[in-house]
């Protein structure tokens, strides 16, 4: 009996690892050229969508100042709102497949995959300011 506890308190502990707080990122600086000059919003558009399809991710504009983008993984899968301005970008989760969503908490992996969209978003729109 004491082996049969133990062993769902490991399972339990175990399960509980992989789950996080979903990651929601908000008002991210779009930077600016050094002149001072700020990028049109077309420009971040394309930036967005550029850093969406390197990293996997399927992604349309919903209006001007909104995307939607989805990644699948095997099995697993999210679906995340991306609204955006000249100043900055944000990262809301939509809705998941297969990724544990509960009360905010989420599988790791997603965070993750939002962590790296958002670096790549950065990156896309850095290079881009520098050409203004």
């Amino acid at each position: 009996m004491r082996l049969l506890v133990s062993t769902i308190l490991a399972l339990c502990l175990v399960s509980a690892c992989t789950s996080k707080p979903v990651l929601e990122l908000d008002n991210l600086l779009v930077p600016v050229s050094r002149s001072g000059a700020t990028m049109p919003l077309e420009q971040v558009e394309q930036s967005i969508l550029t850093a969406t399809r390197k990293r996997g991710w399927v992604s349309r504009v919903v209006e001007p100042g909104l995307i939607e983008a989805q990644i699948s993984v095997r099995s697993h899968g999210a679906n995340v709102l991306i609204p955006f301005s000249q100043q900055s970008y944000s990262i809301h989760y939509k809705d998941s497949a297969n990724l544990d969503f509960d009360e905010g908490s989420i599988h790791r992996n997603y965070n993750k995959w939002v962590h790296n969209l958002s670096g790549s978003i950065r990156l896309e729109l850095q290079s881009n300011s520098q050409r203004l």
